[in-house]
Parts: C-alpha cells; sequence; structure tokens
C-alpha cells in the first residue's frame, strides 16, 4: 500500500490542528459548557477510545445554534482489516441536537475562535453539506477535521481537504 502526497498532507494538516489549536490555542480558545453557552462555529471535540478503552483521537463537530452540532464521519466497512481502515470509506453527514450527541459520547472539550466566525458562511455551508451527497471520508485525507474546518471558512479550497488556518486568520 502506497501512501499518497495528498495523505500525507492531509495527516499532517490533522496533526497540525490538534496540535497548534486543541493543545496550544494558537487560533481558538477554550470554552468551558457550565459558564458559557455553546455559539455558532463552536467545534466540538469528542475522545475517541480504542477498543481497549485507549484514548486514540477525537471527533470533531460544529455548533450550529439551536442546540445542534454537524459532524462528518465514515460508515465503516463491514470488513474492516488494515486496507480497509486507510481507505476512503462512505462519508455520512449528521445534524444531532446536543443533548443526545453529549450523551452518546465523550466530550473532551469545546474550542471558540478567537475573533468569531462568518456566521452566515457558516449557515451557507451547513445548509449546502446538508443538501448534497457527502464526499468519501479518509481517516487522513477528508475527516471530521477537514469537514469542520470547511464549515468555518478556513480550508484553501472547499473541493480538497487541504486546511490553513493562517489564510483566515489575518
Amino acid at each position: 500500500m502506497s501512501f499518497t502526497s495528498q495523505t500525507i498532507i492531509g495527516a499532517s494538516r490533522t496533526f497540525q490542528f490538534f496540535f497548534s489549536e486543541a493543545f496550544l490555542g494558537q487560533h481558538f480558545e477554550a470554552v468551558e459548557l457550565e459558564k458559557n453557552d455553546p455559539e455558532p462555529g463552536d467545534l466540538f471535540l469528542f475522545r475517541l477510545q480504542s477498543p481497549t478503552g485507549r484514548w486514540c483521537g477525537a471527533h470533531v463537530g460544529v455548533y450550529c445554534g439551536h442546540r445542534e452540532i454537524i459532524h462528518f464521519e465514515g460508515k465503516i466497512p463491514g470488513s474492516c482489516g488494515p486496507h480497509n481502515f486507510l481507505g476512503s470509506w462512505e462519508g455520512v453527514v449528521c445534524k444531532q441536537g446536543q443533548g443526545p450527541m453529549l450523551r452518546s459520547r465523550s466530550l473532551w472539550r469545546v474550542l471558540r475562535r478567537r475573533g468569531g466566525i462568518n456566521r452566515t458562511l457558516l449557515e451557507l455551508r451547513v445548509r449546502e453539506a446538508m443538501d448534497t451527497d457527502p464526499p468519501p471520508y479518509h481517516p487522513t485525507r477528508n475527516n471530521c477535521v477537514h469537514f469542520a474546518l470547511h464549515l468555518l471558512g478556513l480550508d484553501r479550497n472547499p473541493n480538497s481537504a487541504s486546511v490553513d488556518l493562517k489564510l483566515s486568520m489575518g
């Protein structure tokens, strides 16, 4: 199995997001839900755990307002070996109520973009995501992080998984 440059770039951008934002807070700040109501554009990061219960990453969803979170995930194929794990899967866009999402997943943290977001763009992209067939999901090239940053307008090209946080941080 060979890794393409798109896979490497996608993986590095996902890692860049988690390192620079979830851990260092360069462009986003952590929000405590006990003290603040969520705002449209807030990123909800949920812990992903291995079958043995170890932390192995995070799933990202975007708060849309009206107590709803939109997120993107892959529909795992029936036979899931190493080859299938690193391949593309059917992409699924879901919009769920905040309460059910918090009850069914383990919330790690909520991040809010410093300086805010373009809410009109977010609403437009959420409608678009709900009304069109989702792209294939890929764990490194096109995942929940890429989807969330696209909704917030923080990607270079809406048809690619390339994410550059510096473009919209002017």
